[in-house]
């Protein structure tokens, strides 16, 4: 800009949108049981370890805390984890339930309830104490305060902020104000509220901060919240510093009717929550399933319908609820909760399912199971692994390695490379060995099965979709394309609420075709030229006025994925010598 003098200057600037891009892809979204943890919210972890801090490990025998391991232990960086339990009662007994403890103020009235963070028996191990807050600072007023005053002169301000509860007291009188300002070395109070007495300065009259520690603690953490109070509009309400902080603890204040300082809770020493329950053994299909009941109370399935973060969903649990919970009472139940999976990736266009079969099927049993669906929006493997670290060498479904395997795939080539002839790391042996007939028969069917190679290791060896369409058989096709239609609905909303005419169609049109033609160099889509690679298109005909009238804009995009190669033909030609066989001329 042009130097000028002194003032005020308009530049006309030309905003570009943001250019589109791929986002990360091979993050899934787990749905299973677990020891503690949320269950009304997803869990972003990057590690096994992080997730067996934030989520525990059950002793149950079940099987999200293997699949879990098997995605980071082949490729996987990231993942989210939806935590099940039977919440609402529908009829059966057991409901998850968190523990808690009430305790009383120093006129015996209920002041405090202190709740474990989240629903199970872990939380009956969780102990609480309380105790007075020794003074962090001391100070003593220097004009005498009068009776009726709402504020006091002192010596410092230092370590006194707004919303502290101080206690002001003499050798004769106490009396405690929460601040509302402090102003130089001026500490104000509400004006409603003001001294009863007159505090001298020559007396002298002290002020001090007065609050209480809360220390939670378990057999292997501990944590301690410092000089809190029941003040609300305090920033060192009880509350405030500890919901949304603490790994162990939840608080509510009872708002007791006792009177400051009675109103405080009396000093306890390792006092246990009770009351813990897992509701595990009564899941249901429903619970899986959830419920959207807005902000903070989004469960199962139903919770993560908006999650934007997740392009893969897993439901490893399921097996073991068929043979362990009340609540599932035949494997109609597992075919329930797989087709709400199934039903929201095709609704939502943004996500794939990876999915196990029933335990104990063979051959027949899944190709059974399997013609029950027909998505190209899903995948089945086939059949259970047994983990390296498992001492009982009992098998688990496979659904973790495998999208740790779409994980590692997308990293190291993208989403358009068929997840499949990829080693399975962290397993020493597969539940059932197949023939090639039987691989060849399962294939055909869309069963993807994981062979034992002698020189190579056991792999997955099969990348189809469940779905009787040719066109969409692959999963690396339906991946591409729903990596792009993420992008596209990410990367275009900017376009919300823009004057929706020739312009926005142009402007349209060609950042569509610059981003595809970027992914068809990249290798995402095949064809000799771009033209063969991708249609866009943006105007009239597809965006009528009535179209318009509804506030839409319309951008048809064709696209033409890569399909893997999975048959080898081989030719061998043997030349014959004419000669040799004695018949030449």
């Amino acid at each position: 800009m042009e130097t000028r003098p002194p003032g005020v200057y308009i530049e006309n600037v030309a905003e570009r949108a943001p250019p589109l891009g791929m986002m990360d892809s091979g993050i899934p979204c787990f749905l299973g049981l677990t020891e503690r943890g949320p269950t009304s919210k997803a869990v972003r972890v990057t590690s096994l370890s992080e997730f067996q801090e934030r989520f525990g490990k059950l002793d149950v025998g079940s099987y999200l805390d293997g699949a879990v391991d098997g995605f980071f232990l082949n490729g996987g960086t990231e993942c989210y984890i939806v935590r099940i339990a039977h919440l609402f009662e529908r009829g059966r007994n057991e409901i998850a339930t968190r523990a808690s403890v009430r305790l009383r103020d120093h006129n015996n009235h209920n002041t405090l309830t202190v709740q474990a963070l989240a629903e199970g028996m872990w939380g009956n191990h969780v102990r609480i104490s309380l105790r007075p807050s020794p003074p962090k600072v001391q100070t003593f007023i220097t004009v005498d305060g009068k009776e009726g005053d709402h504020n006091v002169m002192v010596k410092s301000t230092y370590g006194f902020t707004r919303g502290s509860l101080v206690k002001i007291f003499d050798d004769d009188n106490a009396t405690y104000r929460v601040l509302t300002r402090v102003d130089g070395r001026t500490l104000w109070w509400n004006e409603r509220a003001p001294l009863e007495h007159q505090f001298r300065s020559m007396a002298p009259t002290m002020i001090e901060p007065v609050g209480f520690d809360v220390i939670a603690e378990t057999h292997s953490e501990r944590e301690v919240f410092r000089c809190v109070n029941l003040a609300r509009q305090s920033p060192f309400f009880i509350e405030r510093v500890i919901n949304g902080n603490s790994h162990l603890i939840e608080v509510t204040n009872l708002d007791s009717a006792s009177e400051m300082p009675e109103n405080l809770p009396v000093e306890v020493d390792q006092v246990v929550l009770d009351g813990g329950t897992d509701g595990l053994f009564t899941v249901t299909a429903e619970d899986f399933i959830g419920a959207d009941l807005g902000p903070g109370n989004r469960y199962g399935l139903a919770g993560i319908a908006e999650l934007e973060e997740i392009d893969l969903i897993a439901v490893p649990d399921l097996p073991w609820c068929l043979e362990n919970s009340a609540g599932f009472k035949s494997v109609k139940d597992m075919e329930i909760v797989q087709q709400a999976v199934v039903t929201q990736c095709e609704e939502k266009k943004d996500r794939f399912a990876v999915l196990d079969l029933p335990p104990g099927q063979n051959p027949r049993g899944a190709m059974q199971w399997r013609r029950l669906f027909d998505t190209s929006f899903a995948a089945f493997y086939y059949p259970y692994v047994i983990p390296a670290n498992s001492r009982s060498k009992k098998p688990v479904p496979p659904c973790g390695h495998v999208a740790g395997i779409y994980a590692r795939c997308d990293k190291s080539e993208g989403v358009y490379r068929a997840p499949a002839n990829e080693t399975i790391d962290g397993v020493v042996d597969l539940e059932l060995f197949l023939q090639q007939q039987d691989i060849a028969m399962l294939n055909a069917e869309g069963i993807n099965c994981s062979q034992v190679f002698a020189q190579r290791g056991i792999r997955v060896w099969g990348a189809r979709t469940a779905s009787a369409d040719t066109a969409l058989r692959h999963v690396n096709v339906r991946r591409t394309i729903v990596a792009i239609t993420r992008a596209l609905n990410i990367g275009l909303q900017w376009v919300v609420f823009e004057n929706n005419d020739q312009d926005l169609w142009q402007m349209l049109s060609r950042d569509v075709a610059f981003f595809l033609d970027t992914l068809w160099r990249d290798g995402y889509l095949k064809g000799d030229t771009s033209n063969d690679a991708f249609l866009v298109r943006c105007d009239a005909e597809i965006n009528s006025a009535q179209a318009r009238e509804q506030g839409r804009v319309n951008v048809d995009v064709w696209l033409a994925p890569f399909r893997p190669a999975e048959f080898l033909g081989l030719r061998v030609t043997q030349e014959v010598d004419v000669l040799a066989r004695g018949d030449g001329a």
